[in-house]
């Protein structure tokens, strides 16, 4: 049993739900999927990380299917909620759609054929993408979730490439678990900020 994992995987679990109660189910229904796309998957897979850590090493597939699922569909599904939110667009039912199937289809490709290239690039891609929209959304309507959008995927650079800058070690998966839910939180202070 490993304690600190088991805590800071709870507080992430939990932050993502708590995220997506107070924050996302109030949205349109496009944009909740979207948004449930990558926040509820990191919310699944820090629950079984913690079970995991808990002593029961069953639950280590499930967490790294959520993780990798949050990788790869929820980088593109948050991508494109992030546009929708510092544009103020309303996402038709088909863009949505389109953007779970394409998700779904390279997480088959990443998963089913190996094709784990997708795994380790579709994310930078998705937080470059954010990072972009944040910027539009500080010179549009939407600064403040511009601002909030930035400061989450700063949070995620920071526990994508922790190794390189707070060295080796065991605790880098507790920093990890910490930054991922300050982004988590961050990205749901960008959505209350919105304008209506």
């Amino acid at each position: 049993m490993q304690t600190s994992h088991i805590v800071s995987d709870l507080v992430l679990s939990f932050t993502g739900f708590y995220v997506f109660f107070k924050h996302l189910v109030k949205l349109e229904l496009s944009s909740t999927i979207l948004w449930e796309s990558f926040v509820l998957s990191i919310a699944a897979s820090a629950l079984f990380g913690a079970i995991r850590f808990a002593g029961f090493s069953q639950s280590a597939a499930a967490s790294s299917f959520f993780q990798n699922l949050a990788s790869i569909t929820g980088g593109l599904g948050v991508a494109m909620a992030s546009f929708a939110l510092v544009t103020n667009k309303s996402l038709s039912k088909l863009t949505c759609y389109i953007v779970l199937a394409i998700g779904f289809l390279l997480f088959a490709l990443a998963e089913g054929f190996g094709f784990h290239q997708i795994n380790a690039i579709l994310p930078i891609i998705s937080m470059v993408l954010i990072v972009v929209f944040g910027i539009i959304g500080l010179f549009g309507r939407n600064k403040k979730s511009g601002i909030w959008l930035i400061i989450g995927v700063l949070f995620f650079a920071l526990g994508t490439f922790r190794k390189q800058i707070f060295g080796e070690g065991d605790f880098n998966i507790d920093v990890f678990h910490f930054l991922t839910a300050g982004g988590l939180l961050s990205f749901g202070t960008a959505v209350s900020h919105a304008s209506k």
